[in-house]
């Protein structure tokens, strides 16, 4: 009887077990620091991209551009309103206040039209500035025009409620502004040009003049 024929000879599957447990822990080591490498650098990522982003909302605070602000200051038709005869042919004067409320944004105008309404009607028309301007930050700017009167004629559908406002004393106008805009800011970066509407909704006397309730009255404006 010849001794060890009892203990078979170990396979190369045993053999080989030890091995191939050795390698699948490395590969999940390995994957497992990857995966916590990974997941490190996105966190990091992450939050600088989270203090990138608070960091430019806080400039974009500071310097987003707000519109200007008008107010109408004064307004009168030489000559005065006549309930018996159209208003034609006179010369109407008026004056917006324009307010740069920013702190580091200037404002760059082009040239401005104005016209002044009856409610529907047309009641005179013309340049407010003919050329466009730059206005700086934190400044306010006088908008005049000195318009011819065009109507209404006592013909005109409106010409009643006109005639009927100006016994009354109380004529309501509109003036209207249409310009466009851009913003400089900094000095270095401007705006695209927008298109801007101004509406001061005001009240007149039968004298021509501005009623003391309209004086500093704030326009709307539409961008």
């Amino acid at each position: 009887m010849h001794q060890g024929q009892g203990t078979p000879a170990p396979t190369a599957a045993a053999a080989a077990s030890p091995s191939s447990r050795a390698r699948r822990i490395a590969r999940r080591t390995r994957d497992g620091c990857a995966t916590t490498l990974a997941n490190t650098l996105c966190s990091l990522l992450l939050g600088l991209l989270l203090i990138a982003a608070v960091i430019v909302f806080v400039i974009w605070l500071g310097l987003r551009p707000h519109r200007p602000r008008f107010n109408i200051a004064s307004c009168s038709v030489a000559g005065g309103l006549d309930p018996d005869s159209s208003p034609a042919g006179a010369s109407l004067a008026f004056n917006v206040t324009d307010r740069n409320p920013n702190r580091h944004i200037g404002i760059y105008y082009d040239a401005m039209h104005s016209s002044v309404h009856f409610y529907d009607a047309l009641v005179a028309s013309g340049p407010a500035f003919a050329a466009g301007w730059y206005q700086p930050n934190r400044t306010t700017t006088s908008i005049t025009g000195l318009l011819d009167v065009l109507g209404p004629a006592t013909t005109d559908a409106s010409w009643p409620s006109f005639s009927a406002a100006v016994r009354a004393g109380r004529v309501p106008l509109r003036l209207q502004l249409t310009t466009a805009i851009r913003f400089r800011v900094a000095n270095a970066f401007h705006s695209g040009r927008q298109r801007m509407h101004v509406s001061c909704d005001l009240l007149v006397g039968a004298d021509g003049e501005l009623l003391p309730d309209s004086v500093g009255a704030p326009c709307d404006r539409y961008i």
